[in-house]
C-alpha cells in the first residue's frame, strides 16, 4: 500500500500541478495524457524506470573537497536528471500499472469533487504568508488538496496520507514546506468530524521535521 500510494501521489501531483498552471480540469488532462499518441519510432527505456527513485530528496547543500569530487557529483546529478526526464515524459501507460492508474484517477476525481470545500479549509489552516503568495505555493496547496481528499473521500488511513504528503513536500517544497504541511493536516484532522487525534499521533511524531 505504501509503494502504491507513493506512485499514485507522484502521478496525481504532476497532473494537478499542470492543471493549475494551465487552468484546466485535472481529470480531462489525465485522460488526455493517457490517450496521447506516441511519436513514430518512440521506445520507452524501461531500464531508466528501474534506476529512477521517484521519492529521492535533494537534502542539504553538498560540499566537496576536490575538483574531481565536484565533477563526479555533477555527472551523477546530470544522469539522475536525464533519467527523471525520460520517465516523466513517457506516456503513463508505459510507466505505471493499470491498478495504479485506476487509483490515481480515483484520487483526481476526489480532489475535483472536494476542491471548493477544501479551498475554504486550506484558507483556515494555512499560514498567512502562503495565502499572501498563492501563485508561489501552488505545489504546497496541491499536496494539501490531495491529502485532504484522500482522507475524506477515499478513506485512506490518516497516518499513511500524512507521511506521503510530508515525503512529497520534502522532495519538492522549500525547507519549511514539510513542517507546515504536517501542521496544516494535523489541524485539519482535529476539526474533521469522526477523526480521532489518537489515530494521527504516531504519524505526527514520525513526520515531524
Amino acid at each position: 500500500m505504501k509503494i502504491l500510494n507513493g506512485f499514485c501521489w507522484w502521478c496525481a501531483r504532476l497532473i494537478i500541478y499542470a492543471a493549475c498552471l494551465e487552468g484546466s480540469d485535472p481529470i480531462r488532462l489525465f485522460e488526455k495524457r493517457m490517450n496521447a499518441r506516441r511519436e513514430p519510432g518512440y521506445e520507452f527505456d524501461k531500464a531508466s524506470l528501474l534506476e529512477y527513485n521517484h521519492m529521492s530528496f535533494g537534502g542539504p547543500p553538498v560540499t566537496t573537497e576536490t575538483v574531481e569530487e565536484a565533477d563526479e557529483l555533477q555527472l551523477s546529478d546530470e544522469k539522475e536528471s536525464a533519467i527523471e526526464a525520460e520517465v516523466l515524459s513517457a506516456p503513463p501507460k508505459l510507466v505505471y500499472s493499470k491498478l495504479l492508474l485506476r487509483f490515481t484517477r480515483k484520487l483526481l476525481v476526489a480532489v475535483v469533487d472536494k476542491w471548493d470545500s477544501h479551498v475554504l479549509v486550506i484558507d483556515k489552516v494555512s499560514p498567512p504568508n502562503w495565502k499572501n503568495e498563492p501563485a508561489g505555493r501552488i505545489l504546497e496547496f496541491c499536496i494539501l488538496h490531495m491529502a485532504m481528499s484522500e482522507i475524506t473521500v477515499l478513506g485512506t488511513r490518516h497516518q499513511i496520507v500524512i507521511n506521503e504528503a510530508v515525503d512529497l513536500a520534502k522532495r519538492f517544497c522549500d525547507g519549511a514546506g514539510p513542517r507546515i504541511i504536517n501542521g496544516c493536516l494535523r489541524t485539519f484532522l482535529k476539526d474533521l468530524p469522526g477523526a480521532s487525534v489518537a489515530q494521527t499521533s504516531d504519524a505526527n511524531e514520525k513526520v515531524e521535521v
